[in-house]
């Protein structure tokens, strides 16, 4: 349909308000989905945060609040575009209010940032109502100023309190964690731990700056205020439905926009109502804390501590003169006192508005008290009690004189019993029967023979999954009589390699390791998925019904043509990338090792008997890697990001549970007398003396000479002499 005039294009504007309307809704519902599916019933930010994207989908959706130019016929909502104006501002007041507790997330860098840009586009917002009320639009009524405009100001009070409640929360995050190292756990105890995991889940959930937001005060109100406002909504759904006309400018996307809008918030007063409950249920109820919350003129130290610092601290200025000086403290210090005035204005209000929710908690309880003392069936059950009590030392909160409630904390321990529950359902089956195929610990030694001499005179540097790859690739590479035993493998290296990733990002942090590690990580995918390794078809030789002799001789061969190329090329190229060189060498001296230890056996062994031994040296690497498993779980418990330790602590629980079956494994084991530190490298371990490693086989130690015939493949009659430099 042709456009003559720019009315003609507003209902496609509209459909634009919606569609950005609905993203936001879906966002929101995402996040309750989350919450219950975590029973995280604070519902933490995931999905809706306060960030730039966010931000630019609320201004498209208050498109039609700060229209300007809609006629007399918005008078006090008696069109449609007038409701759908007021439905608009209070789909805002529960946006901002579910993403209240992403301020949590946020450094102060990136928490002013944002923090900026929303205030811009608030005042923007709140100019144009008001342009609206004092006209003949009289968008809303004076009335109505408390309930939808000035909620809209307490995401920036919460705002300020922020970086003050992090800093104090990891304060007290710290000293527990004193409290956590100071226990000492048996080595490879599986059992300890785990009690550890869940002593740094309950530290970590409880201090969640999130957690903290969502269970304030401003929280709790925001939480009162979306239920009546989508019991509004709803009332007004359906009395609209009814007396529903088309004379919008917008026209047929008025109504679109009207729905999408209204679902949101209703969608989108789930969490804050949420939120009000736990607020509530948050603390223990005593007389202390009923008096102390009771009383709405109690402004806590640390929602003004942030101002009160910038009041007292001295800010630098080049304006000159004594007196024009005094004039600056004054105006900044007015100001300051402004803030602190309007901030315990937000604060005092919302306490008066939770007081309706906490009355009614407190009554309930004494309630509940009485009912529990008279039927002693209702009690907590003793078992539950005491581990409540256990973990109860290590929770993390501002207030130290308040108590949380039994709920809250038999919630933060089902939530990670729960999820080690789950993970156990993920036992990696095949790769304990690959380290089943483990003796001990020579194979760390056995995989390279030191007396082979090296094409150059640099040093190959070994990391774990480097290793095992390589030597996967060979297994790939001979005949395989029982494809079945070379599909475990593959499957058990793959489970493997997850655990080991884990831990040589941990420890494994020096160069060498990094490109090691880089590089086997993408070898891995050619080799699992393609069965190739650097675009080499592993099974080439092995279809053609090649020995095994001929097959490694091949892979050593194709290894040194590329090391040789690569230390040719004078300037070197992206096409001429390191990981090659690095992938190659490894090849080179574990296949030409497997040579030479083949051809001083009395008799070359066959074809499934050299799998087997290339299998026990993987599982025997494999093992002395995972013996840096308790430390590396640890370290993932604690990290120093703030929004990073949740996660982590996840992939911790995660690698705890795959590694109960290894602990035990390795608890039955003696160990090398190696340093926490060393244990963590590949060639720390084989510098030791093969006499300090327990179950010590024979390591070969034949001799080598200066020259090496490396005979090609059939497909090239050539041979290549290396010489050693």
């Amino acid at each position: 349909m042709p456009w003559h005039i720019p009315e003609d294009a507003m209902p496609w504007v509209g459909l634009y308000i919606a569609i950005a309307s609905l993203i936001c809704t879906l966002a929101m519902a995402a996040d309750v989905v989350h919450g219950f599916w975590k029973w995280k019933l604070w519902f933490p930010n995931k999905f809706f945060t306060l960030n730039a994207t966010t931000i630019t989908l609320i201004a498209i959706a208050m498109k039609l609040p700060v229209d300007l130019t809609t006629d007399r016929s918005v008078f006090l909502g008696e069109s449609n575009t007038g409701v759908t104006k007021i439905m608009g501002i209070i789909f805002l007041v529960t946006m901002l209010a579910n993403l209240l507790p992403s301020l949590g997330l946020m450094d102060d860098k990136e928490l002013l940032t944002n923090i900026v840009a929303l205030g811009i586009l608030i005042i923007t917002i709140i100019v144009n109502i008001f342009i609206q009320m004092f006209t003949q639009v009289r968008l809303l009524a004076f009335r109505a100023i408390p309930l939808l405009i000035f909620p809209i100001l307490w995401p920036f009070s919460v705002a300020l309190t922020v970086s003050a409640s992090r800093k104090i929360l990891e304060q007290r995050y710290k000293e527990s964690q004193q409290i956590v190292s100071s226990h000492q756990e048996k080595i490879f105890s599986w059992k300890d731990l785990r009690r550890y995991v869940k002593m740094v889940w309950m530290m970590t959930e409880t201090r969640n700056p999130q957690f903290v937001i969502a269970c304030s005060p401003v929280s709790c109100a925001f939480g009162v205020i979306c239920a009546f406002l989508a019991f509004g909504s709803i009332q007004m759904l359906i009395t609209m439905k009814e007396n529903w006309d088309d004379n919008s400018v917008y026209k047929w996307s008025i109504e679109i926009i009207f729905l999408v809008q209204t679902i949101g918030i209703i969608v989108g007063s789930i969490a804050p109502m949420f939120r009000c409950f736990t607020s509530v249920g948050h603390y223990n109820l005593s007389m202390k804390w009923s008096k102390n919350n009771l009383n709405i003129f109690r402004v806590e130290k640390h929602w003004i501590r942030r101002l009160q610092q910038w009041k007292r601290s001295h800010v630098r200025s080049h304006i000159p003169g004594r007196h024009c000086k005094i004039v600056f403290h004054y105006v900044k210090n007015t100001l300051l006192n402004l803030c602190i005035t309007f901030h315990r204005i937000v604060l005092v209000t919302c306490k008066t508005i939770c007081l309706v929710p906490r009355t009614f908690l407190i009554l309930l309880s004494c309630c509940w008290y009485f009912i529990k003392s008279f039927f002693k069936r209702f009690q907590m059950v003793a078992n539950e009690s005491l581990e409540i009590e256990e973990y109860e030392r290590y929770v993390v909160q501002i207030e130290e004189d308040a108590k949380l409630s039994n709920r809250i904390l038999r919630n933060t321990l089902h939530s990670i019993t729960q999820l080690l529950d789950e993970f156990e359902k993920e036992e990696p089956k095949n790769l304990m029967e690959l380290l089943k195929k483990s003796k001990g610990f020579n194979g760390v030694l056995e995989f390279d023979n030191n007396q082979l001499p090296p094409l150059y005179r640099e040093e190959t540097h070994y990391c774990w999954s480097l290793v095992v790859v390589t030597l996967t690739a060979i297994g790939m590479a001979l005949p395989q009589h029982a494809n079945s035993n070379f599909i475990r493998l593959l499957s058990g290296m793959g489970e493997g390699l997850q655990i080991v990733r884990h831990i040589e990002e941990c420890l494994n942090v020096d160069g060498d390791s990094t490109n090691g590690r880089k590089a086997a990580r993408r070898v891995w995918t050619e080799v699992e998925l393609y069965r190739t390794w650097l675009q080499i078809n592993l099974q080439k030789k092995a279809n053609k019904g090649k020995p095994s002799k001929e097959i490694l001789q091949w892979l050593g061969d194709e290894a040194a043509k590329v090391v040789i190329q690569y230390n040719s090329i004078k300037r070197k190229s992206i096409d001429h990338s390191p990981y090659k060189y690095i992938l190659a060498r490894s090849m080179y001296r574990i296949s030409q090792t497997i040579l030479l230890h083949c051809n001083e056996q009395e008799n070359w062994p066959n074809d499934e008997e050299l799998f087997q031994w290339i299998s026990a040296i993987i599982a025997d690497v494999l093992l002395a890697c995972f013996t840096n498993l308790p430390r590396v779980i640890k370290m993932k418990c604690h990290h120093n990001a703030i929004e990073k330790r949740g996660d982590n602590i996840r992939i911790a629980a995660q690698l705890l549970v795959k590694s109960k079956k290894i602990l035990k494994i390795l608890k039955a084991r003696q160990l090398p007398n190696i340093d926490e530190d060393s244990i963590a490298y590949i060639h720390k371990w084989r510098a030791l003396l093969k006499s300090q490693i327990p179950n010590a086989g024979h390591i070969t130690n034949g001799g080598a000479s200066s020259a090496w015939i490396l005979r090609g493949s059939s497909s090239c009659n050539e041979s290549v002499t290396i010489t050693i430099l």
